[in-house]
């Protein structure tokens, strides 16, 4: 793909969305627009125009995550749909015709504005650009670039589900300006943080990288399990900060790595056996030779039987309590 001959034209779209208190343009929404590149796109096209929102498809990959159940979205949409309803849209959303729906439209970026006007019950001010799914990921990229408020982790769902669209590296990269390193950060972060983990915590905007890749890590390393951090979101509020949601996941793996390094005790209760407890096992052993020779020969054959008697004690303890 031409990537430089469409940049031009990507980046008179983002400038022309910044100017809309400037131009004040109005007009009807297309109900179809020719297919095509964003370098094809004709001047008579270019203006802002009102389109309905009930005629606006989603498209590509998620950059926020407001919508999850954890985190303020809701109440950032509302207070977004009570700036438009006191001061009217500021900033145009950016879409491009359906190519499988005539009349309808699908939202490269400005999804919360969408969402907002249609809950006011009004139509969305609107730039219409014919893009390709290359150039749409470069203008939503770089839409997303110019907000400080997009989050590390939110970023890095973003260059996943860029990947999983079959966009190619170079093009997430571009989109995000971000180093080829920076990607295998996130990559890594995404690939190891299990989803329904990450839509569970949150955008955590206070969070950047080192706290992702320090549970990235534990989850690698099996020191955080998808059921271990739902018991520890059970015990918190349902109201927390998805940063305060993050927090409690890394205090946890903090606190049994101390108990894992914690001196190991030793204790022997007969002649010749040892028992090792740590913070991750507890240890046996009994030496085969003099005193004790015969009777290790003898509990090696008994252990199961053993250890199965005393599993079952203790899921009967343990129901009781």
């Amino acid at each position: 793909m031409a990537m430089g001959k469409n940049k031009t034209g990507i980046m008179a779209a983002i400038t022309a969305a910044n100017e809309v208190s400037k131009t004040g343009g109005q007009g009807r929404a297309q109900p179809s627009l020719p297919k095509g590149t964003i370098g094809s796109v004709r001047a008579g096209l270019g203006g802002i125009q009102d389109v309905d929102t009930d005629k606006i498809l989603s498209w590509g990959p998620q950059d926020r995550l407001e919508l999850t159940a954890v985190n303020s979205g809701d109440e950032d949409v509302q207070d977004l749909r009570d700036s438009i309803r006191l001061s009217g849209q500021q900033v145009p959303v950016l879409l491009r015709p359906s190519p499988n729906r005539d009349g309808h439209f699908e939202v490269i970026y400005g999804r919360r504005r969408i969402l907002a006007c249609h809950q006011i019950g009004i139509p969305v001010k609107a730039l219409i650009r014919t893009l390709d799914d290359s150039d749409a990921l470069m203008a939503k990229g770089l839409e997303n670039a110019s907000r400080a408020d997009l989050s590390y982790y939110e970023r890095a769902r973003f260059a996943k589900a860029s990947l999983a669209m079959g966009h190619d590296r170079a093009e997430v990269i571009q989109a995000l300006a971000i180093s080829k390193n920076t990607l295998s950060q996130m990559e890594r972060v995404t690939r190891l943080v299990p989803d329904a983990v990450g839509d569970a915590i949150g955008a955590a905007p206070k969070s950047g990288r080192p706290k992702w890749m320090a549970l990235a890590a534990a989850f690698e390393a099996k020191s955080m399990t998808d059921r271990q951090a739902s018991a520890i979101f059970e015990a918190l509020d349902d109201d927390a900060p998805s940063d305060v949601r993050l927090e409690a996941l890394l205090d946890h793996i903090a606190k049994r790595g101390r108990q894992e390094r914690a001196p190991a005790k030793e204790r022997s209760p007969v002649s010749g056996v040892q028992i090792k407890s740590t913070g991750s096992a507890v240890a046996l052993s009994v030496r085969k030779t003099g005193d004790t020779a015969a009777f290790a020969e003898w509990l090696d054959g008994q252990l199961d039987t053993m250890i199965e008697t005393a599993f079952v004690r203790f899921e009967k303890e343990t129901r009781k309590e």
